[in-house]
C-alpha cells in the first residue's frame, strides 16, 4: 500500500447548498496518497445525503465519513486531525472550494517531509467566483524558507492572517506539541495557526491563490454577537499563555493580540447592546499585560486602566 501523504478534513454542518462544490474540489484529484474525511457535524438537512450522493462512485478511494453530534467547527477538525492517517493535513470548510491548482502546486513539496506548513492566498468570492470580494494574501515567504529563530517569523506574524484552510500543515505539530482547536470558541484560528508556526522550522510559501473562499453576509465577521468577544479575550489569553516569559515570542504574537485588543474596542464601540463583564475585563488586562513592552504609550495607559477606559468608551457609545 502506498503511504497516504495529505489528509484533507471537510467539516460540514447543515450546508447542503455548498458541499457538492466542495467535495468537487477534491473527489476527481484522489489518489492512493490522499485521504479525505468529511465530519458531518450533526447536520441537520439533506447535507448526509448530498455527500453520500458526490462519493458513491469513488469506493476505491481513502474516503471516511465521521457522523458526531452537533459539536461546533473546532470539534470537527479535530475529530479529523485524530482520524488523520496522512503526514500532511489540509482543512477546507464545506462552503469553499479547492482552485484546481492546488494539487498540482502543493502535492509536489509533500516529498519533501522536511516541510512543516505550506503556506498559501486566497480569493474571497459573492456568489460567483468572478465576483471577487478580497484577495486574501496569507503567504508571506517565497519558496521553502528554513526557519532558525522566532524573529524570522515575523513576515507571517505581522500579517497575521491566520486562516486554518490557507495551510496544509505536518500532522505531527499537532501531536507532537498537543495544539488543537478549541472547542465552543469562534476566532478558534488567532491562538492555534500561530502556535503552529512557532513550532515549525522550514516554511514553503506560494505566492498563489489556490483556495476559493465564499462571502457569507451573516459569517461571524459581518454579524455580532455576545459570545464574540468573550471569545476574543480567550484568544488572547491563549496568546498569553503562548508567550510565558519569552520576550521573542512575546514580540512576535504581539500584532495578533494587538488586533484582537483592536477589535474588541470596535465592537464595543459599534454595537449598542455589547458589554464586556469586570471578570472578563480583568482578564483581558492580565493577558495584555504580557505585551505590553510592545505597546505605544496610549496603548500602554488603555491597558493599565482597562476597566476605567472600556466604561468610558461605551458610555461615550450611548450618547
Amino acid at each position: 500500500m502506498n503511504e497516504i501523504k495529505l489528509s484533507v478534513v471537510v467539516p460540514c454542518f447543515n450546508s447542503r447548498d455548498f458541499i457538492a462544490e466542495c467535495l468537487q474540489s477534491i473527489l476527481p484529484y484522489m489518489s492512493e496518497t490522499i485521504e479525505l474525511i468529511i465530519i458531518n457535524d450533526g447536520s441537520t438537512d439533506d447535507s448526509v445525503d448530498i455527500i453520500n450522493r458526490s462519493i458513491q462512485n469513488y469506493n476505491n478511494q481513502n474516503i471516511t465519513v465521521i457522523h458526531q453530534e452537533n459539536a461546533g467547527l473546532s470539534a470537527a477538525r479535530n475529530a479529523g486531525i485524530n482520524t488523520a492517517k496522512g503526514k500532511y493535513i489540509a482543512f477546507l470548510d464545506s462552503d469553499d472550494f479547492f482552485n484546481s491548482d492546488f494539487w498540482q502546486e502543493v502535492l509536489p513539496l509533500l516529498k519533501d517531509t522536511t516541510i512543516d506548513i505550506v503556506e498559501f492566498n486566497a480569493e474571497q468570492f459573492d456568489g460567483e467566483i468572478t465576483n471577487i470580494v478580497e484577495h486574501i494574501d496569507c503567504s508571506v515567504f517565497s519558496g521553502r524558507v528554513d526557519i532558525s529563530s522566532v524573529g524570522e517569523l515575523s513576515p507571517a506574524f505581522k500579517r497575521c492572517k491566520w486562516y486554518p484552510w490557507a495551510r496544509v500543515y505536518k500532522k505531527s505539530l499537532f501531536h507532537d506539541f498537543d495544539i488543537k482547536f478549541p472547542t465552543n470558541r469562534l476566532y478558534e484560528d488567532m491562538s492555534t495557526v500561530p502556535a503552529i508556526y512557532l513550532h515549525s522550522k522550514v516554511i514553503y510559501g506560494i505566492n498563489k491563490s489556490l483556495i476559493w473562499y465564499r462571502y457569507h453576509k451573516k459569517s461571524i465577521t459581518q454579524t455580532f454577537r455576545q459570545k464574540d468577544i468573550v471569545d476574543l479575550v480567550y484568544a488572547v489569553q491563549s496568546l498569553s499563555l503562548l508567550a510565558k516569559d519569552n520576550i521573542e515570542i512575546k514580540k512576535a504574537l504581539f500584532p495578533t493580540a494587538q488586533r484582537i485588543f483592536n477589535l474588541i474596542k470596535y465592537m464595543l464601540v459599534k454595537n449598542k447592546g455589547a458589554k464586556l463583564p469586570f471578570v472578563e475585563q480583568k482578564a483581558l488586562r492580565r493577558a495584555l499585560l504580557s505585551f505590553i513592552g510592545n505597546f505605544k504609550v496610549s496603548r500602554k495607559v488603555q491597558i493599565l486602566i482597562l476597566p476605567l477606559y472600556l466604561n468610558t468608551i461605551i458610555r461615550f457609545r450611548k450618547k
